[in-house]
């Protein structure tokens, strides 16, 4: 645990000192990402299908703010779908201009979440959504969240109806937009999606917010339950059991990324828990403490030796040695008796008189 904690702080002080440099290349990432999806899944147009046009819309979204994303995904889907029928084009037109001036004008921080929400039903684990905006957000993230989910099975219809739109005129709009409406509407597994996905979110939230130990730990884990559960009740309710197996290996998937999200995010103490007690003039106050997990990155000191410095140091000891002989030997000296002195003067007369 120990060593994954100095990680994660290490990467916060790289993070740090290279932030002008990380976010561009982060932006860059998301955005191929999303393009890339787009032209997968309703690719009609091969002139923006090409990765050069890719690459060239996510460098641009590089430095520029994540809204632009957003619009420029907006752009390139209905630039797909206009060179398969104009007649679509304008009702995909219709449906953004619907979304956004009902809905997501009033969570326009949480734009990019209807994006990331049809991504991540393309690659199969959208579940991760709800359970973070549960542990980050309130529940008016639920409207970005559903607008995302009808994003998806509005792309998906698109899809259905490309072969019935090709012999469609602009006379016969109002018979097209029926069929859209008619098949968004009686989708039912549009529909349990934007249901559970709510219940999920109130859930962690409800559930994040009580006093226990280890809160956001059981949060996870009641969206965990709560996902799995709604999907597989509607799933056998919609005769759909094939795509149950599916569902449970994406929460599964979608849960650890959560809890790796919610590492990096926030790691509580539970063991330094301090309860602390103060009045001011109209309350009195109890106040449950739980420190977060700090740890200090430890640091590396490299001492470079040359032949020099290493000659230098040799000799220093070399003196300290000599001098630490000279002084132990005077101490001797100093403290020889006189019995010690007698004798030697004795020895001395002996030595004299044999020779």
């Amino acid at each position: 645990m120990m060593n994954l904690l100095v990680l994660r702080e290490r990467l916060k002080s790289l993070y740090q000192k290279s932030e002008m440099y990380i976010n561009p290349i982060a932006k860059f990432l998301m955005a191929f990402i999303i393009f890339s999806c787009i032209n997968q899944t309703i690719g009609f147009d091969e002139r923006l299908d090409k990765l050069v046009v890719v690459v060239l819309l996510s460098l641009v979204s590089a430095f520029l703010p994540v809204s632009i994303i957003v619009l420029l995904a907006a752009i390139l889907m209905i630039g797909h779908i206009y060179f398969l029928s104009k007649v679509l084009s304008i009702i995909t037109i219709l449906l953004l201009f619907i979304l956004y001036f009902l809905f997501l004008r009033f969570t326009p921080n949480l734009g990019l979440i209807v994006l990331a929400v049809p991504v991540l039903f393309i690659l199969k684990i959208p579940y991760v959504v709800p359970i973070i905006l549960g542990l980050v957000c309130t529940p008016v993230s639920i409207i970005p969240a559903s607008c995302g989910v009808i994003v998806y099975y509005f792309v998906l219809v698109i899809k259905n109806t490309a072969i019935t739109s090709n012999n469609i005129g602009i006379d016969d709009t109002l018979q097209l937009y029926t069929l859209v409406v008619n098949s968004l509407m009686n989708n039912k597994q549009m529909l349990l999606s934007i249901v559970v996905f709510a219940i999920v979110i109130i859930a962690v939230y409800l559930v994040s917010k009580l006093e226990f130990d280890h809160i956001f730990d059981i949060a996870i884990i009641t969206g965990l339950t709560v996902n799995v559960l709604g999907f597989l009740i509607g799933d056998l309710m919609l005769d759909v059991s094939d795509k149950i197996v599916e569902m449970i290996l994406g929460t599964i998937f979608s849960t650890i990324i959560v809890y790796i999200f919610q590492f990096f995010r926030l790691t509580l103490d539970y063991t330094a828990i301090e309860k602390v007690q103060f009045e001011d003039d109209d309350y009195y106050y109890y106040v449950k403490a739980v420190p977060k997990i700090n740890v200090t990155v430890p640091e590396k000191n490299i001492k470079r030796i040359n032949r020099r410095s290493a000659i230098g140091d040799t000799e220093k000891l070399d003196e300290v040695i000599h001098a630490s002989k000279t002084n132990r030997y005077a101490d001797q000296v100093e403290n020889r008796t006189d019995k010690e002195y007698e004798d030697d003067d004795y020895r001395n007369d002996d030595f004299d008189n044999e020779e």
